[in-house]
């Protein structure tokens, strides 16, 4: 006798997932899990201009505030843009030097365009001159500049 499927309280068959699918779906929520910046305690004690001033420091695009108004997002916690984007703002000055666009370059790490304009120039011939070196140190390298940063997310 053939095993039948339960149905619901109208009669109706309900809609089956082939095994492959819902494994598939499990693995993608477990990666986009994986994206998150933040965990819950981080959420709740680190301030937006914490975490500004760190990004900044670090050379981080805006896409990473966005990831971390993502993670807090998931657990009802909003981030404070303007707070975080002015810490940012302070942190860009400690990287957006020359002597740091040497120790970017040297590291091979890509530069996300993100210095202001004034401090652009000096970071970006000691970072040019040190990702050259970098690239002909380790060829098959696929970092360097324009490149995703070889360092977490």
């Amino acid at each position: 006798m053939a095993q039948q499927r339960p149905t619901s309280a109208d009669g109706a068959q309900p809609a089956h997932r082939p095994p492959i699918i819902a494994s598939s779906l499990a693995l993608a929520l477990l990666l986009l899990s994986g994206c998150a910046t933040l965990n819950l305690k981080e959420c709740q004690t680190l301030s937006p201009a914490t975490l500004g001033l760190r990004d900044g420091q670090q050379g981080y695009g805006l896409w990473r505030l966005d990831k971390h108004i993502a993670s807090c997002a998931r657990f009802g916690i909003t981030l404070e843009r303007n707070a975080y984007l002015a810490a940012r703002a302070q942190g860009l000055l400690s990287y957006c030097t020359a002597d740091n666009g040497l120790r970017v370059g040297e590291r091979g790490e890509s530069y996300e365009f993100v210095c202001p304009a004034a401090l652009e120039p000096a970071f970006l011939r000691s970072y040019q001159i040190a990702i050259v070196q970098y690239r002909q140190n380790n060829p098959n390298s696929p970092f360097g500049f324009g490149t995703p940063w070889p360092r977490h997310h």
